[in-house]
Order: C-alpha cells, then sequence, then structure tokens
C-alpha cells in the first residue's frame, strides 16, 4: 500500500482553529498524514480554540521537529504567514520548491494580521494561492476560492437541535473575536443596541457565549434555535458553518458577492440557507421567526441538511485534494505520492 500522503500546515496565528482542523479532517477522513504548526498567537485561549494544533517557538527543539516534518512533506500548505524563523526553517530544506507549495488567506486585506497580499513576500514557488471563500475573493480576486473545513471529532448529523413549538426561541451570539474593524466586524454600537432589545424580549432567549471550549459551544448551538453570526460586513464566517452543522437557523449579511464566493468555494449552484439580513432588519427578521414556530423549525431542517449535504468536512477535503492533485504535475517522482 503506497504511504500516505504527508502534508505541512503553517500559520502564524489559530485562525479560529481552521488550518487544524483541516489537517485533523485530513488524517480521519482520507487517511494521509498531516500536521498543523503555528508559529505566534500563543495563549491559553487559542489553544482552546484549535486544539489539532501544535503551537511552535524559536528555539532548536522545535526547529528541529519542524524541518523534519517539512524535509519529509509532499504538500506544504501556508495559511496567511508564519514567524519569521519559521519561513528560515523553510529555506533550509532541500529542494523546498519541489514540494507541493500552496499559500491560503483568511484574513482580510488592510487588517491585522496581513494587511495585503504577502504570498510574494514569502520568497517560494506557489503551486496554488488560494483564498476562503466568504469577502476574500473579492479582496484577493487572482485566488482560487475554497471553504474552511470545520472538523470536530464530536460533531455528527445527531448532533442536533430540535425544534421546539414552545418557549422562548433561543439564540446565540458567540463572537470569537471583540474585533470592530471593517471586514472583522462582529458586532457595533448600533448592533449592541439590538441585540439588548433582543434579550430584553420574553419571546427569545440571548446566550452571549465567549471564550468557552469548541465543545462546550457545539453542545450549546445543540440545543438553540438560531445563531447569529454577524450583519455588518456582506460576509459570514465559520459560525454560519457551525450554526448550521448543529440545524440553527444561521443569521448573517451575507452579500451577492459573498454567496457568489461560497458557491464557487463549495462548487454548488445551490444557495445556502441563511437568513440574510442587515441591521436595519434584523429585528424584522428574527420576529418572524418568533411569530411562526413552523417556519422556524422548517428552516432549522433545511440548515442541517444542507450543511451535510453540502458543506461536511469530508466534502471540503475532497476540494482541497484536487488542488494538491493538480499542484503535483510536473514536480516529478513525487507526484506519484498524491496520484
Amino acid at each position: 500500500m503506497a504511504a500516505p500522503i504527508k502534508i505541512v500546515h503553517l500559520s502564524g496565528s489559530a485562525l479560529a482553529g481552521a488550518p487544524g482542523m483541516l489537517a485533523r479532517a485530513q488524517n480521519q477522513l482520507y487517511g494521509y498524514d498531516a500536521v498543523h504548526f503555528r508559529t505566534g498567537d500563543h495563549g491559553h485561549f487559542r489553544d482552546l480554540m484549535s486544539i489539532n494544533t501544535i503551537p511552535v517557538r524559536a528555539n532548536a527543539l522545535d526547529a528541529e521537529l519542524v524541518r523534519r516534518h517539512i524535509s519529509e512533506a509532499d504538500v506544504i500548505h501556508v495559511h496567511n504567514l508564519v514567524a519569521p524563523f519559521a519561513l528560515s526553517w523553510l529555506a533550509e530544506v532541500d529542494g523546498i520548491n519541489e514540494r507541493t507549495l500552496i499559500y491560503q488567506v483568511h484574513s482580510p486585506t488592510r487588517e491585522r494580521p496581513i494587511y495585503r497580499d504577502l504570498s510574494d513576500a514569502v520568497g517560494l514557488e506557489w503551486d496554488a494561492r488560494l483564498a476562503v471563500s466568504q469577502i476574500h475573493p473579492r479582496l484577493f480576486p487572482t485566488m482560487t476560492p475554497v471553504p474552511n473545513c470545520l472538523h470536530r471529532d464530536w460533531l455528527t448529523p445527531r448532533l442536533r437541535s430540535r425544534p421546539r413549538f414552545d418557549g422562548p426561541v433561543r439564540v446565540v451570539f458567540s463572537p470569537s473575536t471583540p474585533s470592530r474593524s471593517r471586514w472583522s466586524s462582529k458586532s457595533s454600537p448600533a448592533f449592541d443596541a439590538q441585540l439588548k432589545q433582543l434579550g430584553d424580549n420574553r419571546r427569545f432567549e440571548l446566550i452571549k457565549v465567549t471564550d468557552v471550549s469548541p465543545e462546550r459551544l457545539s453542545a450549546t448551538r445543540s440545543v438553540a434555535d438560531v445563531s447569529i453570526d454577524e450583519v455588518l460586513t456582506g460576509g459570514f464566517h465559520l459560525v454560519s458553518y457551525e450554526g448550521m452543522a448543529a440545524g440553527n437557523v444561521v443569521v448573517n449579511g451575507a452579500d451577492e458577492l459573498s454567496l457568489a464566493a461560497f458557491a464557487m468555494g463549495f462548487r454548488t449552484n445551490e444557495p445556502p440557507p441563511f437568513l440574510r439580513t442587515d441591521l436595519d432588519g434584523f429585528a424584522e427578521q428574527l420576529g418572524r421567526l418568533a411569530s411562526d414556530r413552523r417556519l422556524l423549525a422548517d428552516w432549522m431542517d433545511a440548515s442541517h441538511d444542507y450543511y451535510w449535504r453540502i458543506m461536511s468536512a469530508e466534502r471540503v477535503v475532497g476540494i482541497y485534494d484536487e488542488i494538491y492533485r493538480a499542484g503535483k504535475a510536473g514536480h516529478g517522482e513525487r507526484a506519484d505520492a498524491v496520484a
């Protein structure tokens, strides 16, 4: 039997756990040998968010560890940026450009941590340049849209919310960061006021969640009805994936460009059943769900069905697999490892 494909994911921050989840899914669902190293963004909460990640620092032990994995890798997948000390480790590996080299952006332009396209600043010959298929393709139009990968060991179609026809509508708001800047905005004074009104309305039970483990958050969604992503930027985030996987109605402000990016990334013509709104329509749209519990129940079922048909980790890993295979062309005998 052929040896499994060896993949090294590198990032400078947790990125909501996305690179680590992709590596874990590649191992568990496709039998790859994948690992994710994080070269910065240290701290307990980041480790909690990205449990499938190995944080590394600029020391001799970590240098040996990372260089060994890189030297054996078939694919090196860089997410956003990595610390300069890790770039030097890459440069020390003979034949680094003979591997399949993938660069992927997860963050917007003109914001931390990348501010702009850094792919040309790394000094590697990329086989593919990717952008997460949310708001990012409009900011990086020359990059290929790809979906994020939501994969946790405990996530299954059975871990889902069941529609209820009495009691308040349970709404979860769980911003991963308190950002109020440009494309990364999760809140604003006006939106905070809307949330306060929602929390004061006896037809709703508002649950604000921060600084908890991903498993705790998944458990909360499994007994909720609605997950709020954000309605300020025209985009959406991993919260939308998480809510749909749990069978929640997902509220976001995805605009037509974001929906087009979603379609390209997931390779589908079937639009996701987001409850799309903006700040002005937020209260009215939530009120519709509270007034029509059958509508709420049907929407919850549609979200759950769509996620597990279109957005599942197994399907997403297959999309990346095709990109890796295409990038391997012209790399000599290492192509056999991906074929």
